[in-house]
């Protein structure tokens, strides 16, 4: 039988391992994004959203099916940890929508031969009102990203979400 300070030091070391993160309903997000920012275009296929592989160097990505009825807009799962200002969350959410208006990872037709063409998605964010988002991100980022991602790889985050997330590429995510 544990005793009363082993069992309290065994449940702190066990709620020690469970992940920093706030809930960030990602569905709840590109609703309100798109409603927002982008109410002007409207889908021409499917289009979700799910959390992905925690990538060192990209925050999000947009598949679409070969036959173009999905498209797939995967965010970096540690864009969740309580630690990222939602700012980030939300621009690169925003960032993603931008490449699906801009006929990238959707059906629509393409605006320009590359994706990020002449500044063309930051051109856009700003043309509908997140510029201040982008820019609180873009500093965050160039301050606090890479380090932030060296702290969560080295208390095990990285590997814990690499497995999970990796684990569900067979069910048609990331």
């Amino acid at each position: 039988m544990l005793s009363t300070t082993t069992l309290s030091s065994v449940l702190h070391s066990i709620n020690d391992m469970q992940p920093p993160f706030i809930e960030r309903d990602l569905n709840v997000y590109i609703d309100r994004i798109w409603q927002t920012y982008f109410s002007d275009i409207q889908p021409v296929n499917e289009v979700r959203i799910g959390y992905c592989y925690p990538w060192k160097t990209r925050l999000g990505v947009i598949r679409m099916t070969v036959d173009e009825s999905l498209s797939f807009i995967g965010i970096n799962s540690l864009l969740q940890m309580a630690k990222v200002p939602e700012c980030v969350l939300v621009t690169t959410i925003a960032h993603e929508l931008v490449h699906y208006v801009h006929g990238f990872g959707s059906p629509r037709p393409r605006i320009c031969q590359h994706p990020h063409a002449n500044g063309v998605v930051d051109n856009e964010l700003e043309k509908r009102s997140l510029g201040k988002q982008l820019s609180h991100c873009n500093d965050w980022i160039d301050r606090e990203w890479y380090p932030f991602y060296d702290n969560q790889r080295d208390a095990g985050w990285v590997s814990w979400l690499s497995a999970r997330y990796s684990s569900r590429r067979g069910r048609g995510s990331c």
